[in-house]
């Protein structure tokens, strides 16, 4: 969980596609934190488990990935003598590899767990609550 951040996306769904569970679910993030700044580019594909112990679930398990194009900037800050700002910052970008699971309401609302591998410094878990229209 480090570093520490509060996410904000965009996110689509579409689909189904080759099968009546797949879908393609392109996202956006945008993160701030005390130390980090990222967005991320995420062209993630899912798969909704299907569901036999009724017709119509109400919550469906998912799992997916997908790459994650990362652009991250972390900084500290401290004012001089001369009261300019000095910024110890550096910007680094990555691809990763996302891996996803979670579940989703009939509603809209879902909430997953996404981690992503193979890249440094980005976020390596992150909880994700949110609400398809």
């Amino acid at each position: 969980m480090d570093p520490e951040l509060i996410l904000i996306g965009v996110q689509s769904q579409i689909g189904p596609f080759f099968n009546k569970n797949v879908y393609f679910r392109p996202n956006v993030e945008f993160a701030w934190g005390e130390v980090t700044a990222l967005f991320a580019l995420n062209p993630e594909v899912i798969y909704r488990l299907p569901s036999s112990s009724s017709r119509n679930p109400r919550w469906a398990p998912y799992f997916g990935a997908g790459p994650g194009f990362n652009f991250l900037h972390q900084n500290f800050e401290r004012n001089g003598v001369s009261g300019k700002r000095i910024d110890f910052g550096e910007f680094h970008s990555d691809v990763g590899l996302n891996l996803i699971g979670g579940l989703q309401n009939r509603s809209g609302m879902f909430m997953e767990l996404k981690t992503t591998v193979y890249s440094d410094p980005s976020p390596t878990l992150r909880l994700v609550v949110g609400y398809n229209f």
